[in-house]
């Protein structure tokens, strides 16, 4: 895939790595005109965006691209692959009016495909209460997989990568898991992707395997009930995918 080809569809972030700190930044892609005064970028690849911004501590925050980061690497998906893109640099324009956008840059045009997951994620939604120190807030799970979890909160947790998290599932199940990276959503939300070690196997394979197989019974159900239309599909077996 070109870097020039993404779009929002591909819904790109931007992975910044900093000594073990990992933070994953989302971008939304735009066209964008390099001004005179910065020509020069053309003989990069790069990709317009708007201005990347993040929420921190209940306000929305522009980041400063003028320092240097430890590294930063641009992930996206394109069909069922994913791609990166190894030591980006975000520029800033201004453009006529004195609004600012930014451009990724890279060397090179064609990403790297890439495999992000060791394990399969399955759609599991639980509500789960998350401790770390003498700090507690809720949240509830996105996906779960036999080594991470992934989890949506409503605030800034201000989690600690480097400190162990208490996850409490509410049934007797509490595993203990380590931030690996954050989301900044829109809305001020987080999404937090957790490690889970192979000591708690047995307890991740148990509550997906639950959810599992209630979820293939309710397929079987399902198709069941399914008519035939006369143009030869089944009713409902076209889904929307991404």
């Amino acid at each position: 895939m070109r870097l020039s080809e993404i779009t929002s569809a591909n819904k790109p972030y931007i992975r910044i790595t900093k000594g073990r700190k990992k933070v994953d930044v989302p971008i939304y892609p735009k066209v964008v005109i390099l001004p005179p005064n910065r020509a020069g970028l053309k003989r990069y690849a790069f990709v317009g965006c708007e201005n990347i911004k993040v929420h921190f501590k209940g306000k929305i925050v522009r980041l400063n691209w003028s320092f240097n980061h430890n590294r930063m690497t641009l992930y996206c998906t394109g069909g069922h692959k994913a791609y990166s893109w190894s030591n980006v640099k975000v520029a800033t324009i201004t453009r006529p009016g004195g609004k600012k956008d930014n451009i990724i840059v890279c060397k090179r045009e064609y990403g790297d495909e890439t495999e992000r997951r060791r394990h399969k994620r399955y759609p599991i939604v639980k509500n789960v209460t998350i401790t770390q120190g003498s700090t507690s807030f809720r949240g509830s799970t996105v996906d779960l997989s036999y080594g991470g979890v992934g989890i949506t909160v409503k605030r800034n947790t201000n989690v600690v990568p480097s400190e162990p998290l208490s996850i409490d599932f509410g049934d007797s199940t509490t595993i203990i898991g380590r931030l690996v990276r954050t989301v900044f959503k829109e809305d001020g939300s987080q999404l937090l992707g957790c490690f889970v070690s192979k000591k708690y196997k047995y307890e991740m394979m148990t509550l997906i395997n639950h959810d599992a197989a209630f979820f293939a019974e309710a397929g079987e159900k399902k198709e069941k009930e399914q008519k035939d239309t006369d143009k030869g599909w089944y009713e409902g077996q076209i889904k929307r995918w991404h």
